[in-house]
């Protein structure tokens, strides 16, 4: 293939040999950049390096000889002491257990202010067996930090957030050595605690290893961690950080955006292939007027794209911010005899509704669960309808009004082979595309803003443009208006034309 303009510019960068990144915005022929630029650089050796084995896999299949596509961890995995990963095999240790062999102990600890669910919510039982998954989430922050020990911060942030600030700190302090001992065990040949997959990569890393080619090819580098970052920073091979800034929805799990944070030299893919201008023209308003570009994303003029709304029986991908909204959409759309498949956290919605379950039964939940310090579903339900915004409203109206035993039978069914439409979140939605998307009327915005002030967060909007951006030919925003509204979007499109589209 021929390449264009801007991917000339990429491949011309990377020719000159210093390291540098290629910003490709949604849809933009990233992939078909990288094999270009791989090509062109046929008479040395290079690495793709990408964040799981599939996608590894399938980029093989689509380079020339001379680049090897692999994973972090693969690499890692080759290169340290077979003592060390033979340790993946070891007995995992439950929680019970790591809280006594560490001696952790039970806490009555107070609840923050903002975070309390009621007049009887002001401690709450923080026992040993949470403590011990607390120390292991510590150890896993480490092993993705660019630091060689652990921090006291990476401790605190283990901690859940409805703890008292200070009686936190406490704990932090007191949990810290136990994440030593923990992570000693790990360095120690005849160690029983269980190796995790990026323990044995930040052993990797801290070794201060050499990858062998001359040039590294990093996809998704937007989503990279710091560990990540900070091994590529150290090779003396020449470094092509790919991704999109904008991209970024992993923030929240200790990803550091390269795209944005390195200062080398940098092109743009700017041009997508997936949509056209009218689905541009959307992105524009929330890459410009929320998260300050400065360069637009062009639509392909081959195709007809439009905003518009779409009936529930002819769209392909239904959208959302949250797992309850999509459950609740799924549940609507079998009542007019869609067959959707269900792509969420199933788990994760199962055990939440299980437990509401029990609260309704004066069962106390387990300790993190999303009801913990309600005593009674009454007082679940004077929370999600005094507290503005809360993350519990949309799920605790779907059981009220399905019932928890239909749903979770809802939810047993939805993962099938044979569906006719997609339900998902924006999360779960990223690296896929639709010829139709509805976007859902549950994502996170203010209402009302004082001037200067912007409707979305940069998380937020980041989010919102990776959803609008799955659309190919049609995306339906209506559940949105406001927000849109909010951001500067004015939308020209009718039913009328929607219905003309579906008699065709």
């Amino acid at each position: 293939m021929n390449p264009t303009i801007e991917q000339q510019h990429a491949i011309d960068m990377a020719l000159h040999g210093q390291s540098c990144k290629v910003t490709a915005y949604a849809g933009a022929g990233k992939t078909s950049t990288l094999k270009l630029i791989g090509n062109a650089k046929h008479h040395q050796h290079g690495m793709y390096l990408a964040f799981n084995k599939a996608i590894a896999t399938e980029a093989q299949s689509k380079f020339n000889h001379n680049v090897k596509c692999r994973t972090f961890h693969s690499l890692a995995y080759g290169s340290v002491p077979r003592w060390l990963t033979n340790k993946l095999q070891n007995r995992r240790l439950m929680s019970a257990q790591l809280a006594s062999r560490y001696d952790l102990e039970n806490y009555q600890v107070p609840v923050a202010l903002v975070k309390q669910r009621g007049e009887d919510d002001q401690k709450r039982l923080f026992n040993s067996k949470r403590m011990a998954t607390s120390m292991m989430n510590a150890v896993g922050y480490f092993c993705r930090s660019n630091y060689s020990e652990i921090q006291l911060s990476q401790v605190y942030a283990a901690l859940p957030d409805w703890m008292d600030d200070t009686y936190r700190a406490e704990l932090a302090n007191l949990l810290l050595p136990k994440a030593h001992d923990y992570w000693n065990d790990i360095l120690n040949p005849t160690g029983v605690n269980r190796l995790e997959h990026d323990h044995y990569l930040k052993y990797w890393a801290l070794s201060n290893p050499v990858i062998n080619a001359d040039f590294i090819l990093f996809d998704e580098a937007q989503d990279a961690d710091p560990i990540m970052l900070n091994v590529l920073s150290k090779q003396r091979a020449q470094v092509i950080y790919v991704g999109d800034r904008h991209q970024q929805i992993y923030a929240f799990r200790g990803a550091v955006n390269a795209m944005q944070s390195l200062d080398i030299a940098e092109t743009r893919l700017s041009q997508s292939f997936r949509f056209g201008a009218n689905i541009a023209d959307l992105a524009n308003k929330i890459l410009f007027n929320v998260l300050d570009e400065e360069i637009p994303l062009r639509g392909f003029e081959q195709i007809d794209s439009q905003v518009n709304e779409i009936s529930d029986a002819i769209a392909d991908a239904f959208i959302y911010r949250t797992n309850a909204a999509a459950l609740s959409n799924m549940v609507e759309l079998v009542k007019i005899g869609r067959e959707p498949r269900l792509e969420v956290d199933t788990a994760s919605l199962i055990r939440n509704i299980e437990d509401a379950k029990k609260v309704k039964a004066g069962i106390k939940v387990h300790d993190g669960s999303v009801f913990e310090g309600f005593s009674n579903w009454e007082e679940v339900i004077e929370y999600t309808e005094e507290v503005t915004g809360n993350d519990l409203k949309p799920l605790v109206s779907l059981i009220d009004k399905v019932g928890e035993n239909a749903l979770i039978e809802a939810l047993n069914k939805s993962n099938s082979s044979d569906y006719d439409c997609i339900v998902t979140t924006a999360h779960k939605s990223k690296g896929l595309e639709f010829n139709k998307v509805k976007l859902g009327g549950d994502f996170f915005y203010k209402e009302t803003v004082s001037d200067g002030e912007k409707i979305l967060t940069e998380d937020e909007a980041r989010l919102l443009y990776v959803a609008a951006t799955r659309a190919k030919k049609q995306l339906d925003i209506s559940a949105l208006n406001p927000l849109f509204k909010g951001i500067g979007y004015k939308s020209t499109s009718k039913i009328a034309e929607v219905n003309a589209l579906c008699v065709q």
